[in-house]
């Protein structure tokens, strides 16, 4: 686990991401990265991925609540 401290930036509060994490989601300067909220009340921080998002639209399509 990496921690992270919450600190002013501007207007608002932010965070500074480690190189290694940076690294890890290939991310650099400039772009859009993403905290998404999981169901079981967690954060994923995830770069943009137009595949992923495309299957995750398929597979909840595919999903039904009688399923689960």
């Amino acid at each position: 686990m990496i921690e992270v401290k919450i600190q002013p930036v501007s207007n608002g509060l932010g965070v500074v991401l480690p190189q290694e994490v940076l690294s890890q989601l290939n991310a650099t300067d400039g772009e859009c990265i993403f905290l998404e909220n999981m169901f079981d009340g967690s954060y994923r921080l995830a770069k943009h991925d137009e595949k992923f998002i495309e299957e995750m639209t398929l597979v909840d399509g595919q999903m039904h609540e009688e399923d689960s």
